[in-house]
């Protein structure tokens, strides 16, 4: 049973847990903030409203659904790949939570590709606005994505090695244990 839920029942969970908070805060943005100017949760500082986003991060893209359409779901088919490939031992569980939260948030925004607007001219709602630095307005799946991609880079250099993501591109453990030994 601790198999079962390590492997299948808690990234389940998670990445509907990061796909519900995504799409209850793209709802609630859509019902209160669209048709108005905003509003701050911190005066000057960071602020809520409604962004019409037909590209990707940062408006890059612009109008090439198709693209991103069929590109995320194998994307998405790559990180659950990489999930189930590597070893389940503690060692892994921050690769693990990473790409948990790179798939959480795919997944939020292809849904709202795929149904806000018409087929293939579909956007995503983005609402969050860091004024203070006059960041580009995202959303809470951007949120997730960027987290996830930045702890994976910083993982890489500072907590795995080159041989422990080796057996993602069929090396096996024993493979690097030979290699190791000559």
């Amino acid at each position: 049973m601790k198999k079962v839920l390590e492997k299948f029942i808690i990234p389940l969970i998670s990445i509907a847990g990061i796909v519900l908070l995504d799409q209850w805060t793209k709802y609630l943005t859509i019902l209160y903030v669209k048709d108005t100017d905003g509003f701050y949760i911190i005066n000057k500082v960071l602020k809520i409203f409604f962004v019409r986003n037909e590209g990707m991060a940062w408006g890059m893209l612009q109008n090439k659904q198709v693209l991103f359409i069929i590109l995320t779901p194998i994307v998405i088919a790559a990180l659950v790949y990489f999930y189930y490939r590597l070893p389940f031992e503690k060692k892994y569980i921050l690769a693990r939570v990473c790409l948990i939260f790179l798939t959480g948030g795919a997944i939020g925004n292809l849904i709202d590709r795929v149904f806000r607007g018409t087929l293939f001219h579909g956007y995503v709602v983005d609402m969050i606005y860091v004024e203070i630095i006059n960041f580009p307005v995202f959303n809470i799946a951007d949120s997730f994505v960027t987290v996830g991609f930045a702890l994976l880079i910083i993982s890489m250099f500072f907590v795995y090695k080159e041989e422990d993501f080796d057996l993602l591109f069929g090396k096996s453990k024993k493979g690097v244990e030979k290699n190791e030994n000559n």
